[in-house]
């Protein structure tokens, strides 16, 4: 049996000079501190080049639908669930119950929403009374997602009694790791930007380098064994109209240079898993693929970087004894179609609200469940947008501000940014909350923005 090389790193061992042709052993010699966090990339989706029909676009509904089909089919309310052609030949009156997408939402002169689902079989119309008791959920429905409905069969009608969401099971757990780790989130530097924010993030290098604080936060950074960034790395270039009056660094290539240098300053036994953003050197089309080598070679030859694709699933911290945390990276391009057209989230203060907004995606099970939401790449076997492993953290950015929170046991974390307002954000309305870095301790689970703005 081979010996395990990090049981030996964690006693400070030194095995040969070879060791050091491997990245997981290019480590600062720092007592007990070179022992390395466990990274898995269980789900990341790379570039696609094929010719893309009409057909591709079918087969992406078709697979999204048979993948939450799968979700709801767990739920006992729908274990007798039929297909849409077979309930309309039941007789009225019939207690009924299947799985559909919804095709369209109206309210009726009564306030009662009409419903037009689908499968892959068929249609049908169902009616939600204002009197019902997930009127509220109707309300909240948005096109293309996926449903289950139980009722009564009509004539060429359902009458709703109950809507079944996908949603995150009420039994799930709320890990805690049995080793005393950390992980730091932080998002959109947009660095090559003249709004970037240098000082605040050298003085979060500063920091996360052990260099200033007092003993408890240097203790606190000790644990740190992951950092991850989610997405918008650099400002890019043509992103919106008039963008080149802010830039400092018009070259796509001199800003990942300048971010390059930077992230160099990271100790080398922190992970760093890095995801992309819409500014980034990927499409915007999602999934987004990893950021490419030519754009960050150094960073590519760095012991323990991790690039994932937005979205992507990383676990983190696993061992013999724990199953580790699955993190959900996401950037968040979909995010303010349903701030502005989810009207509980709008009055909850809509981007304001990011939170609310992972919630409700959540309950879809998918990260941009109306068509149009976001950019669709096709070519994939699955929806890569649907969610179908349960995450423990659920990571974004894109908005610019810094929220936590929890949804059924899943930790919701909104990723601050490094750059002040832009005209663009103000005339959009977008208000950010800079220089913020999300510090969660993965034993106990308590989380806490930390702030480096002065």
């Amino acid at each position: 049996m081979q010996p395990n090389i990090n049981e030996y790193l964690k006693k400070g061992i030194l095995l040969s000079p070879e060791l050091n042709e491997l990245k997981i052993n290019k480590l600062e010699a720092r007592k007990e501190d070179i022992k390395l966090g466990k990274v898995i990339v269980s789900e990341s989706y790379e570039e696609v080049n094929q010719k893309k029909t009409f057909k591709d676009f079918v087969n992406r509904y078709n697979n999204r639908f048979k993948q939450i089909q799968n979700i709801l089919r767990n739920r006992q309310e729908l274990q007798s669930a039929t297909s849409i052609i077979r309930l309309m030949n039941l007789p009225e009156n019939e207690t009924v119950s299947f799985i559909g997408m919804i095709l369209e939402k109206s309210k009726t002169r009564n306030d009662n929403y009409m419903l037009v689902l689908e499968d892959p079989s068929g249609y049908t119309k169902a009616i939600v009374t204002k009197n019902s008791p997930v009127y509220n959920i109707a309300k909240e429905l948005t096109p293309d997602e996926i449903v289950g409905v139980q009722g009564v069969k009509g004539k060429g009608i359902i009458f709703v009694n109950n809507l079944i969401q996908p949603d995150i099971p009420l039994s799930k757990e709320l890990k805690k790791s049995p080793q005393k780790e950390a992980a730091l989130f932080i998002s959109d530097l947009h660095v090559g930007a003249k709004q970037f924010l240098k000082e605040p993030f050298e003085r979060f290098l500063d920091w996360i380098n052990g260099n200033v604080g007092s003993e408890e936060q240097k203790k606190e950074v000790e644990k740190i064994k992951y950092l991850f960034l989610i997405g918008d790395l650099v400002e890019g270039i043509g992103i919106f109209p008039g963008q080149e009056k802010e830039l400092e660094k018009k070259d796509i290539f001199e800003q990942y240079k300048m971010f390059s240098d930077f992230f160099k300053k990271i100790p080398s036994h922190i992970n760093l898993i890095i995801c992309p953003g819409n500014h980034d050197y990927v499409r915007i089309a999602e999934p987004q693929p990893p950021i490419p080598k030519i754009a960050l070679p150094e960073l590519y030859e760095r012991d323990n970087t991790f690039f994932v694709s937005s979205p992507s699933i990383v676990n983190i911290g696993s061992n013999n004894d724990f199953s580790g945390f699955n993190v959900l990276l996401y950037h968040g391009f979909s995010f303010p179609y349903f701030a502005n057209n989810i009207e509980s989230i709008r009055f909850a203060g809509g981007l304001e609200s990011t939170d609310k907004i992972m919630a409700y995606l959540l309950k879809k099970r998918h990260l941009a469940p109306t068509h149009g939401s976001t950019r669709m790449q096709m070519g994939f076997e699955t929806d890569p947008l649907v969610i179908e492993k349960i995450p423990d953290f659920f990571v974004s950015g894109h908005i610019h501000r810094a929220t936590v929170s929890n949804y059924r046991n899943v930790t919701l974390l909104n990723c601050s940014c490094w750059m002040s307002q832009t005209d663009y954000q103000e005339k959009r309305g977008l208000v950010p909350q800079p220089a913020r870095a999300i510090y969660v301790d993965l034993q106990t689970r308590k989380t806490k923005i930390l702030s480096f703005e002065k």
